[in-house]
């Protein structure tokens, strides 16, 4: 365990400092290029430099060739091809948002596209293993479940769909300085916690996942440096696709799969909500009105227009305007909530055939995230009412993650006590209830907040 340890800090270092130093040079050939974007939350609207995400492709392909050498010669025993693996799936999503980015691609064809990330690790298990080590195990662990077999579904269902889900999720969220780094940050420090909880229990795949979690901290906050207001580059499609199809190949290698989804709760939140507002798939560039309005004194607030799409920010500012900066910490703060609900539900999984998870033990995992929602409020409301904000979308991020967990111990309830031939239909029954509970409790808040309000919203044009 030690040895991965140290190679992990190897890695972060390595990714931190090749990032750090590219970076510059990035920025000047961007701007030399045309390659430019507009600050849309600034008043002067200045010109920034796009596809960042080729630095961090950089620090990320330099730290990943350093973690595959040293896997050969520090004591693991053998070059590990599922790092390169990760490296290809990264390239690949890379490649997509490099397309997008100099010449845009359609709503409906990105997504798509992006699910061809998941070809390397398909192909990589389906020829070479065995006899070489697979880059998927299609027994996800599950809450109160444990090991589920899902030898069909998991590789030609749910790989395809983690990688777009992780991946335009990430890109959705990328709107403001400094967020898709901050996030992101906070995320794969869960996903590293996590892989150590789970190299203890004796996973041996969580060692990879402690690897490529180390190495993308590492880029990430080099990246940050350059990406925090006022930014100085923006990652583009080619980075925010590449850093969510990150967090999807560290799922599936890392056999991180439900950490990593309720990590990236509010990416999905924000995406969820966006795609059942709009209707469908749309690029922001294709949509009439805009959720949010940018006022002269520099605050964002959110549109009164009920056609404006609804979205994790317009939720934020809808009692009132918000800073940029204060966004962005509010996105920072919701990701952190997400992430301690992540590594609490490894307190969920048996891990070990016949461990047995006590119900009252259980129980004060739901004490945890309250204790949670309540810090975060007395933290943040000595500054003002963000802490009250903050507070009322923890609190259904919460119900979202605790309806989440029940579902699963009832799955678990009629498996194990009925052998109920019918837990497939009942599981997905119970995802279409949770999925129209969390859009109308999400609508319910919304409506709440605007009518608390003492901003006075004007329509957008």
């Amino acid at each position: 365990m030690l040895p991965i340890i140290s190679l992990a800090l190897v890695g972060l270092l390595v990714a931190f400092i090749v990032t750090f130093l590219i970076m510059p040079y990035m920025i000047r050939m961007m701007k030399q290029r045309g390659i430019v974007g507009i600050d849309a939350h600034k008043l002067e609207k200045p010109e920034v430099a796009e596809m960042g995400g080729l630095g961090i492709l950089v620090g990320v392909i330099v730290a990943c060739v350093v973690l595959f050498v040293g896997s050969g010669i520090i004591g693991i025993g053998f070059f590990d091809l599922r790092i390169l693996i990760f490296l290809s799936v990264l390239l690949i999503a890379g490649l997509i948002g490099v397309i997008d980015d100099l010449k845009p691609l359609g709503p409906k064809v990105k997504p798509l596209l992006t699910v061809l990330a998941c070809l390397p690790i398909l192909l990589y298990t389906w020829i070479l293993s065995p006899p070489l080590l697979p880059a998927y195990v299609p027994t996800p662990f599950l809450p109160f479940l444990g090991a589920a077999r899902l030898s069909i579904v998991y590789p030609l269902i749910l790989i395809p769909l983690a990688l777009a889900i992780t991946s335009n999720s990430v890109n959705m969220i990328d709107v403001f300085n400094g967020v898709m780094p901050l996030t992101t940050i906070i995320m794969f420090i869960a996903l590293l916690i996590a892989s150590l909880f789970m190299m203890v229990v004796g996973v041996v795949e969580a060692g990879l996942g402690l690897l490529f979690s180390s190495v993308m901290i590492g880029t990430l906050v080099a990246y940050y440096y350059y990406n925090r207001n006022p930014a100085k580059v923006f990652a583009g499609d080619t980075g925010s696709l590449m850093v969510g199809a990150a967090i999807g190949a560290v799922a599936i290698i890392g056999r991180l799969e439900i950490v990593a989804i309720v990590a990236l709760m509010p990416a999905i939140m924000n995406a969820f909500y966006s795609l059942v507002s709009i209707g469908g798939l749309l690029e922001r560039r294709q949509i009439r009105v805009r959720p949010t309005i940018l006022n002269e004194n520099q605050t964002i607030a959110a549109s009164g227009d009920p056609k404006a799409p609804l979205t994790l920010t317009r939720l934020i500012v809808a009692r009132g305007p918000l800073t940029e900066q204060r966004i962005t910490v509010s996105m920072a703060f919701l990701t952190l909530a997400s992430s301690v609900l992540a590594v609490l539900t490894l307190l969920l999984i048996p891990f070990l055939p016949g461990v047995i998870i006590s119900w009252p033990f259980s129980l004060l995992l739901l004490i945890a995230p309250i204790l949670l929602i309540l810090g975060v409020y007395l933290t943040l409301r000595q500054i003002d009412q963000l802490g009250l904000r903050l507070a009322g979308l923890i609190a259904i991020m919460v119900g979202v993650w605790g309806l989440g967990m029940a579902g699963f111990a009832i799955l678990d309830f009629l498996i194990n006590v009925f052998q109920s031939i019918f837990w497939p239909i009942a599981g997905i029954l119970f995802i279409l209830g949770w999925l129209a509970l969390w859009h109308f409790s999400t609508r319910l808040y919304f409506r709440y907040e605007m009518k608390r309000s003492t901003y006075l919203k004007p329509v957008s044009s």
